[in-house]
């Protein structure tokens, strides 16, 4: 699904694409989107106290 998203993106002319993934995530995303082509290019952190 992924590659044929991307395939479709690239058909329709988008020369860029873009996502977001948690870097803590365990099921393997990171792994996939860089086993495609993905870099990393900036992280995020995220802070929440309840109150």
């Amino acid at each position: 699904m992924l590659l044929s998203g991307l395939q479709r993106l690239q058909a329709a002319g988008v020369e860029t694409a873009k996502l977001g993934v948690d870097a803590k995530n365990l099921s393997g995303a990171l792994r996939l989107y860089e086993s495609v082509g993905f870099n990393t290019t900036n992280t995020h952190i995220s802070y929440i106290k309840d109150v």
